[in-house]
């Protein structure tokens, strides 16, 4: 009788906690369910937004289209551009190598490089995986458009910026730079023995059971795929066709909300990497850093593929990306194992301050909505 009272007690106490946190999944989902809508109906946004707390969904759902054309409405099961949040796979796949002693971060990337220029012998994986190398960004090149639409093998887009002086001494400062990960890309390819997108394939999306993820080659046939567009004139129109050769290891990758949810439960275990690799793969590397990058007003910096940043006065892991016809955005909150990932196919333009881009604004609105902050994003 005892026991049965003592068990009565129990459940009592522990009652209007768990009916607590059903009433707060509930004012998250009614919450985001009407920010969503409004900005449907006011924005015209079309992809999927999904909200996660300890591995479970608390809200997930798609809007627009994913194919104007055919009437084709966007769902749970429709595969995006990722565009540069591709950085944060190679940046893991460049660890599992090193784990598996096939090269260190500390090593020269000349040491991987065939006909590697002099300028470059000081530079290391470190400088490209924390974009502190100096190598200019291909993707800034004024003729950049002419190549983005053309397969070519690495070695030749290696070649457009290869003779390019630096922009500072490797390690002096932080600067955005895809060159740094299409570069990433090829030493995976040269340490493995294997293709990138295989090695990526192999060693995260099918042992996280990602089966939605991949590299988004345009010429095959992907089912659920997405088309991206743009806005020109005022007007919706197809976004410019795009080769995945060009974008490579900093961009090529295409995946689901739900792959993106396994993917960062994954990133708790350690499944993939050891509980140290991950801490160097979290862990700001010092700046400067241009005005405008980081969201908090303390700390952070650059890891490796992720920013560290603050927000809401919790520590924030995020990455975004853009390409022509899509925007994303992935945030992680480590410490309330709270997952924020916003995919849409239309772009938009990039202002060269993260903080201004809509798809950062959209990912802080859920995050507040989330964390029941009322005065909205910081």
């Amino acid at each position: 009788m005892r026991n049965a009272l003592l068990v009565i007690v129990i459940f009592c106490l522990a009652t209007p906690s768990v009916v607590f946190s059903q009433q707060s999944a509930v004012k998250v989902r009614t919450r985001a369910a009407a920010y969503m809508a409004k900005l449907e109906r006011q924005e015209g946004f079309s992809g999927v937004a999904l909200l996660a707390r300890d591995g479970k969904i608390l809200f997930a759902r798609a809007y627009g289209m994913a194919n104007l054309e055919h009437d084709v409405p966007n769902t749970l099961e429709t595969k995006f551009r990722l565009g540069s949040m591709t950085k944060q796979f190679t940046a893991v796949g460049i660890m599992i190598l090193q784990e598996r002693k096939k090269l260190s971060v500390r090593d020269s990337i000349c040491d991987y490089v065939h006909d590697c220029p002099n300028s470059w012998k000081s530079i290391t994986i470190h400088h490209l995986l924390s974009h502190t190398s100096g190598i200019p960004s291909f993707t800034e090149f004024p003729d950049n458009d002419r190549y983005e639409r053309l397969p070519m093998p690495v070695v030749d887009t290696i070649a457009r910026f290869r003779d390019k002086s630096l922009d500072f001494p490797p390690g002096e400062r932080f600067q955005y730079s895809d060159s740094g990960y299409l570069l990433l890309g090829y030493v995976i390819e040269q340490t493995s023995g294997e293709k990138y997108e295989d090695f990526i394939r192999k060693n995260i999306y099918e042992p996280l059971h990602m089966q939605n993820s991949g590299y988004d080659h345009p010429w095959i046939i992907l089912k659920h795929r997405a088309q991206g567009y743009t806005s020109n004139a005022g007007s919706l129109v197809n976004a410019t066709c795009m080769a995945m050769d060009t974008p490579f290891a900093a961009g090529s990758q295409y995946s689901t909300v739900r792959d993106l949810l396994l993917w960062d439960q994954a990133l708790y275990t350690e499944k993939l990497l050891s509980r140290e690799s991950l801490q160097t793969v979290f862990k700001p590397n010092p700046g400067p850093y241009p005005p405008g990058w980081l969201l908090g007003k303390k700390g952070g910096g650059y890891g490796y593929g992720w920013m560290i940043d603050e927000l809401f006065g919790r520590k924030l892991y995020h990455h975004g990306g853009l390409i022509y016809g899509f925007t994303s955005i992935i945030m992680r909150y480590p410490e309330d194992k709270t997952l924020v990932v916003v995919l849409k196919n239309r772009d938009e333009e990039f202002p060269g301050n993260i903080r201004d881009m809509k798809i950062v604004s959209i990912g802080e609105s859920l995050s507040a909505i989330v964390f029941g902050v009322d005065s909205g994003p910081q």
